[in-house]
């Protein structure tokens, strides 16, 4: 399947979750070609093959799309996206820091 066979509200919402694992820093470069994502319960691992990108996650092996793929997607669409990615694992980390010391950690 391709991102042009999924209904609308499918697509929004993968959309949607995309972004949100990018304002929330849950996307971290490992290294080039790797990115890890953090979702709210699973991680995964997207890769760059070639020329596209492939997830770990069981969604991307039923559909051939994901939000985890669409968010690393659009980070490397971005001018500065990686700088970008960097200061939101900086704000996601300062508040988990506060977090723990405050004694209200929840991952």
């Amino acid at each position: 399947m391709s991102i042009h066979k999924l209904d609308d509200r499918a697509l929004r919402r993968m959309v949607d979750k995309a972004a949100w694992l990018i304002e929330t820093g849950r996307v971290v470069r490992i290294s080039n070609i790797m990115f890890y994502v953090m979702g709210k319960r699973n991680r995964h691992i997207v890769k760059i093959e070639g020329d596209k990108l492939a997830c770990t996650c069981p969604g991307y092996k039923d559909k051939g799309i994901c939000s985890h793929v669409l968010a690393v997607m659009a980070i490397l669409e971005m001018k500065d996206g990686l700088e970008y990615l960097d200061e939101k694992i900086r704000e996601r980390i300062r508040k988990e820091w506060a977090a723990i010391t405050r004694g209200g950690y929840r991952a």
